[in-house]
């Protein structure tokens, strides 16, 4: 009976644990491309490229938008070190302030 229950058990959760998973790996990579097109927007704003410009920033959209499906916990994870970062310019200013008056 015992091992009656658990096949059950098994064939049922067969087709969910059959699905494909995200890999870290995939999440990784796709944040690097991110990053890659990022820097390659920047350039291509250095250049007055428009058309270049675009095509990266087209291209962040899409990845963005991929890795967000594919990752949800990744997503929040960089929205939070956003948050950090942007709190940490604001401390650097008011540091900055705080130091340079006194000169």
């Amino acid at each position: 009976m015992l091992i009656q229950v658990i096949l059950v058990a098994i064939l049922a959760a067969g087709p969910a644990l059959a699905a494909p998973q995200p890999v870290g790996r995939e999440c990784v990579k796709l944040t690097q491309q991110i990053g890659r097109y990022q820097r390659d927007a920047g350039w291509a704003r250095e250049r007055e490229n428009r058309l270049w410009e675009k095509a990266s920033l087209d291209q962040i959209e899409r990845l963005a938008t991929r890795r967000a499906k594919r990752c949800p916990e990744f997503h929040q994870q960089e929205s939070m070190i956003g948050r950090l970062a942007a709190l940490a310019v604001k401390v650097g200013e008011l540091a900055a302030r705080y130091y340079l008056l006194g000169l």
